[in-house]
């Protein structure tokens, strides 16, 4: 089997299995590979195998894939090790077997991944093995003396007043050390649980740390992590479990070590406490593996509580902040058209999370005409939402005081590239409505076409060969103008492509083709013809759940 160890971007450190004869990646979330930036285009990339060699190929991407630094234009071989680019994502290509779970990377919040230094196992001299329960063990607790009885005593009621990890992770250090007095460095990783990277949470040195990176054996950890045993090494330094080279133990002279993990009451690895000392006079034995494996499994319930603890807190502020973006954005888009004597407007909008990116809006200008705004920023959610809320700001003063359209969007254009919205992009489509005269002009950044149904039942199609550049593409950008009569009974569909990209159960596209139909069928209103539109699309999705924003506007001249 072969597999894409990705190195950079959201989800780097995670190892992906490639299962299937056929891998897309995209950053739609059908893809098998999903890479949510916008840069990365839908279907991205395609890995396909055939007759046990894999291929990779560009899927007509926006921004281009390349391997080992080489623009991929045709199906391309990959060889084991290989670097697949897409974007700002590297991804490497590797053939081979797999342990049971996914690879495990150890990482810091703080700190930097070289701090910590690999080494293989072989397994060769371990010195004592044992099972660590998810609950406390009384087998485990009979082996303790007096005195580590007491310090067990101490550091269940320590844990059993915290409830956060902040003060559950550092007391349990301390009781360990209570505990322990040969111990020198103690450390708890947690595993997340998504990535499948253990992070190092807390520790705690008996004396002053000597300078350079923090090491630890990342193979001994995945070992535990695999196993679900403790180990004990009494001489880790020279111990050929840890590899003949075993240069992270060496460096750190370290003499003895315990490792233990963390498992859940459902049989889950959750993290690991590594305890180790430098002085080989006064090293580890059995039983104190055996007093660490009882004491975690203590240490697990307390610090399960205390990750779903915290969990819950982040949710709640999670959503607080949702809602109060939602009711932002919610402020920043029409209550209801606007009265435009002669013309009906209709109007639609849904985010596909809480918030979203599209936004439209209707913004009165000189001589009683109406600018009707449509703009898709690239990404969902929260982020999108941020950058939308700006532009909408931008779009408004430009109008408002630009009288020439193509002017006024070369100006937004300016404003939104001076934004630094790193690589955000938004597709928008510009109709300003003259009701005097019964005409309307239309300009065109990179969007959808717009529709006009004529009063003689023909469908027209605007702004699709005068489309510019996209906003925040590039700077110094032209856009190009045109004008649109609107004898009476003409209906304008302005759309994003929430509605032609919908899926249905089997991830095939609504499609241009059947919007048209939907636009070009006989129709008494704008309102109408929205409110088929949105109709057909709920019963082409069959209750799908929506992948992205939809916004939806119709003009009709009554």
């Amino acid at each position: 089997m072969a597999f894409l160890q990705i190195r950079s971007g959201p989800r780097a450190g995670e190892r992906v299995s490639l299962t299937k004869e056929k891998v897309v990646i995209g950053r739609h979330p059908a893809c098998d590979i999903v890479l949510d930036t916008s840069a990365v285009s839908r279907q991205h990339a395609t890995i396909v195998l055939e007759t046990d060699t894999y291929f990779l190929e560009d899927l007509s991407s926006r921004n281009g894939t390349t391997l080992n630094g080489v623009r991929v234009d045709a199906k391309k071989r990959l060889e084991d090790g290989d670097e697949v680019q897409i974007c700002e994502q590297s991804l490497i290509f590797t053939t081979g077997t797999t342990p049971s779970e996914e690879a495990y990377v150890i990482g810091s919040e703080t700190s930097n991944p070289d701090d910590f230094i690999d080494s293989a196992i072989d397994g060769s001299r371990i010195m004592s093995q044992v099972d660590v329960p998810a609950v406390a063990s009384e087998a485990a607790m009979a082996l303790n003396t007096e005195a580590k009885l007491r310090a067990v005593i101490n550091l269940n009621k320590a844990l059993g007043g915290s409830v956060s990890l902040e003060e559950v992770l550092p007391k349990l250090l301390d009781g360990i050390f209570e505990m322990f007095p040969k111990a020198d460095r103690g450390f708890v990783l947690l595993r997340d649980m998504k990535s499948k990277r253990l992070i190092l949470r807390s520790k705690k040195l008996r004396s002053v740390p000597e300078p350079g990176p923090i090491r630890l054996s990342v193979s001994l950890l995945q070992q535990v992590v695999l196993t679900k045993r403790g180990i004990l090494s009494a001489d880790a330094a020279s111990d050929s479990q840890f590899g003949a080279n075993n240069e992270s133990m060496i460096d750190c002279r370290i003499r003895s070590l315990l490792c233990v993990p963390l498992v859940r009451s459902d049989d889950v690895v959750t993290g690991v406490i590594h305890v180790d000392t430098l002085d080989l006079r006064d090293s580890f034995d059995a039983k104190d593996l055996e007093v660490l494996a009882g004491i975690a499994g203590m240490a697990s319930r307390v610090v399960e509580q205390a990750r779903t603890y915290e969990e819950r807190i982040g949710q709640e502020q999670v959503n607080r902040d949702l809602d109060l973006a939602k009711r932002v954005q919610q402020g920043l888009l029409p209550s209801k058209p606007p009265d435009v004597t002669g013309y009906q407007l209709f109007d639609f909008y849904e985010p596909a999370r809480e918030i979203g990116g599209d936004f439209f809006d209707y913004i009165p200008l000189s001589g009683g005409r109406l600018a009707i705004v449509l703009a898709d920023v690239s990404g969902k959610g929260v982020s999108a939402a941020l950058v939308m809320m700006a532009l909408s700001k931008d779009v408004r003063y430009c109008l408002a005081s630009e009288e020439d359209l193509s002017t006024a969007v070369a100006r937004i254009n300016e404003s939104f590239c001076k934004g630094g919205w790193d690589d955000r992009f938004a597709t928008a489509i510009f109709l300003v409505l003259d009701p005097i005269a019964h005409k309307a002009k239309l300009v065109s950044a990179g969007h959808m076409p717009a529709y006009v149904r004529t009063p003689d039942g023909r469908l027209e199609t605007h702004g699709d060969d005068t489309a510019g550049t996209p906003l925040g593409v590039v700077s110094q950008a032209v856009y190009e103008s045109i004008d649109i009569a609107l004898p009476a009974g003409s209906v304008v569909v302005l759309y994003t492509d929430g509605i032609s990209e919908a899926m249905d159960q089997d991830q095939r596209p609504y499609g241009m083709e059947r919007l048209e139909k939907m636009c070009l069928a006989p129709t008494d209103s704008a309102e109408e013809t929205g409110r088929r539109i949105l109709k057909d699309v709920e019963r082409y999705t069959a209750g799908q759940i929506r992948s992205d924003d939809i916004c939806l506007v119709c003009l009709g001249r009554t």
